[in-house]
This record gives structure tokens, sequence and C-alpha cells, in this order.
């Protein structure tokens, strides 16, 4: 770690030190090396901060915005910022939508309302970015969507990805950019956005818990991103034994810590998404991270280890999700129809994931794992995203 890097985290610890009781209580069991720290888990989030005991927020600052993250479990966490602390974001964010010129007409698709972080970070971000704004937000009627875009032509769009594809036309030809963010695009996805001559780039790798993490230069690959170090200390662990990762190209879950956050702090915070570190060819001269998928994403049966996006790899340019059978060791493959006549050759794909994953291929021919195909009219969903496994 840096000298500057070293600076802002012990300006940090002794902040909180002071300040948050959650944290002078760990600094004082653990001690102030990082590596010794607790990781921070969102059930801890809920526990001791503001839905919970408020130990984790600090005294002696003023509370600014408060979000809701996590939804989907039906339990509430909240996550505050200062105004300071919310320009920050919005600052790093401004070079996450380097894309988005003077002259760009952009719709602004992110989910609005219900305290959502994504609308109002985005709107301010697109304001300094000095372009022209359709605040449409994804929360609105498909096709009152729809209109909006046919009437205005933004060249630009941002929002979600399963969203965009649910509201854009081939025959838009005036779509020229598209950022996303909150899940990858299907590599079908991106095609029919390429056959457009579309841009499309990554908005920023971002949770509202831990806020912005990286960015996408112009050479990076879809899912890769370098890491905003000034901002947040980054660190891969193994899925299993949770020690820290260096190397290249193995996988283990990012941990991050938030070097800018005093009111509600993020210390080597579980964002339960997977990656690896890679090389690049670029000039940023940055860490750069890829994403992998969710480690929800990872799946273990029968002892096997592999991944949603083996799966997801074997059936491009399909659309698919994953139910899995955990008594029964089996995995269903649920296929979104694109047609009537639509039929695919299961042996062919059972020996394409074989060869896609050495696990599968094992558990596969020793009968430990079954796996099934199963077609559907469409995927199942959670606040209009796909979930791609499902129990």
């Amino acid at each position: 770690m840096s000298e500057k890097l070293n600076e802002k985290l012990g300006k940090l610890i002794e902040f909180l030190k002071a300040n948050n009781e959650y944290y002078s209580e760990i600094f004082k069991e653990y001690g102030e090396d990082l590596r010794n720290i607790p990781f921070l888990t969102s059930q801890l989030i809920r526990l001791h901060g503001l839905a919970g005991t408020k130990k984790m927020i600090s005294k002696n600052l003023k509370i600014g915005y408060i979000f809701s993250t996590g939804g989907t479990t039906g339990k509430p966490k909240f996550i505050c910022y200062t105004f300071d602390e919310f320009e920050i974001v919005v600052d790093l964010l401004c070079q996450c939508y380097q894309f988005v010129e003077e002259n760009d007409i952009v719709a602004n698709l992110f989910m609005a309302g219900n305290m959502w972080a994504s609308f109002i970070f985005v709107n301010k971000v697109l304001q300094k970015r000095n372009c022209s704004i359709l605040p449409i937000s994804g929360t609105t009627n498909i096709e009152l969507i729809k209109n909006y875009i046919e009437f205005f032509k933004p060249n630009c769009i941002v929002g979600i990805p399963t969203q965009i594809m649910q509201v854009i036309s081939k025959d838009y030809y005036f779509l020229k950019k598209v950022l996303f963010a909150g899940e990858l695009f299907t590599q079908n996805q991106l095609k029919f956005l390429y056959d457009m001559s579309c841009l499309v780039r990554s908005a920023g790798y971002a949770s509202v818990d831990a806020d912005v993490i990286g960015y996408q230069c112009i050479e990076l690959k879809i899912n890769q991103h370098h890491v905003f170090t000034e901002h947040q200390i980054v660190e891969l662990i193994d899925l299993e034994s949770d020690e820290s990762i260096a190397e290249e190209d193995r996988v283990g879950q990012i941990v991050v810590t938030n070097l800018d956050r005093f009111l509600n702090p993020v210390i080597r915070y579980k964002t339960g998404d997977l990656g690896r570190w890679v090389k690049t060819n670029c000039k940023c001269n940055k860490p750069t991270i890829e994403l992998l998928g969710r480690f929800d994403d990872w799946i273990r049966l029968a002892s096997y280890d592999f991944y949603y996006q083996d799966f997801a790899n074997v059936f491009y340019p399909l659309n698919i999700a994953l139910k899995i059978n955990r008594n029964e060791s089996k995995v269903t493959v649920l296929i979104e129809k694109t047609s009537e006549e639509l039929s695919i050759d299961y042996d062919e794909m059972i020996e394409k994931l074989k060869r896609e994953n050495w696990q599968l291929r094992e558990g596969i021919e020793e009968k430990l794992i079954k796996v099934e195909f199963e077609f559907v009219s469409s995927l199942p969903k959670t606040n209009k995203k796909i979930n791609v496994i499902y129990e």
C-alpha cells in the first residue's frame, strides 16, 4: 500500500476509534492492521446499521442521504452518506461516464423511488457531464418509456441491461451509446447492440453499500474494471479459506475497504461479487479486476464446483437461468424460448458442458450431478433483473 493510502486509512481509523461505537470495539479487539479486521457482511450492516443498533453510524456527522438496499430479501438495509461523501462518489462516477459528451441526449432508465440510490446518483453525474437528460426511470410503464424514446430519440441510454433490452428496437438508428450497471449483458444481447453499431460500456462497478469501486476505460473488456485505488482498497479472498489472493486468474470474492466513508464506514466488506485480477495493455496503470458474477452464482453440488457462467458460455446465444435441486444434486437449465421451433441437442450440450468445466464433467460422468433442460416463455425476475440461479 502506498504512503498516501496508508495515511488515508490511518486518518479513517483514528476518526472511527473516537466516533464509531462498532469500529472502536473492533479495533480494540483485533488491532488496527487491516488484515486482522473481521469481514463486514450485509447481515452485520442490518444488525448494527440504521435499521439495527446504529452502532455502525458515526457520531458528530450529519446524515445527508439515506438509501435502501437489499430489498429483495425482505429485510430492510439502509446506507447513509454525508452530502460531502455523496459528492465524492458523484465525482468518481463522472469518470465512469467519460463516454457521455455535452452533445448527447441521455435517457436515464435506472430505477427511481423506493429510496433507491442509482437514479439519484446517475442524474447528478449526467448533469455534471453537461449533456441533455431524459429522467425517465426504469419504473415507468414500458410502453411509455418506448414513447419517450421514440419521440426524443436519445443517442445514449443508461440503465440495467434487462430493462434496456425490453425497450429498445433494432430500428432505433439514433441510438449510439449504451452504459449499463447492476448486472452483465448476455452475449446475445451484446451482439444485438453491436449489430446496431452501439458503443457499450460499463457505467462503473459500484454498490450502494460500498459505493463506486472501479471504472472502465475504452481498452478494457466489457466485464473488466480499473480499481479507484485512491478511494477503495480492494482484496480478493479465497471462496473457502478466506485467504488473500494476489496471483492473476484465480477466482475469489471481492472485498473492499472504502477510504472516504466516515459516517457509515465500509471496512473489509464482502461485496458478494466474484472476480479475478487480470493484466491489461492499456496505459491507465491501475490494478484491474474482471467481474465473473455473483458469489451466489457459485454452485457446489455433490462436492463439485461450477458457475452459472459455465452454462451461459455453453448455451450462448440463448438466455438461460439455473434451477438448483440440492436434494437430488440436479441442475435444471431454464431456456427462454425465442421461437416455437427452437430445439437443442441434449447430448451435444452435455458434452459441451463437460468440456467447459472438468468438475462438471466428472460429476456428470460419475452420475453424481444430473442436468436437465426445460423451455420457458420467460425467465424469472426480481425487480426486473433476471434471477440467473434460484432454488
